[in-house]
């Protein structure tokens, strides 16, 4: 198996969560396992970050330096099959 793409996992702080944003990221997790690494946020050598806002304040993308990965912020359920189509892209490249 070849190295695998590292993509980071940032959560909001959680204070109004409209959906569950842990049993989202787990289903995404287990779709594609096979093709990447996910790490915390705060791990080196990521490739990139998924921003998992549990409402549409965004809170997951405050304080974050600015840096020239790929990343994905998500503030709904909704957005489970998007974010699955942009790692898949991503992951390609």
């Amino acid at each position: 198996m070849g190295t695998r793409t590292k993509i980071g996992i940032k959560y909001c702080g959680g204070c109004n969560p409209a959906y569950e944003r842990t049993k989202m990221i787990e289903r995404v997790q287990s779709q594609l396992r096979e093709q990447i690494l996910f790490l915390r946020h705060d791990e080196q050598g990521l490739d990139g970050l998924i921003l998992v806002n549990g409402c549409p304040r965004s809170c997951a993308t405050k304080d974050l330096s600015p840096k020239e990965i790929f990343c994905h912020s998500i503030t709904a359920e909704s957005d489970l099959e998007a974010l699955i189509e942009s790692l898949t892209a991503f992951n390609k490249q």
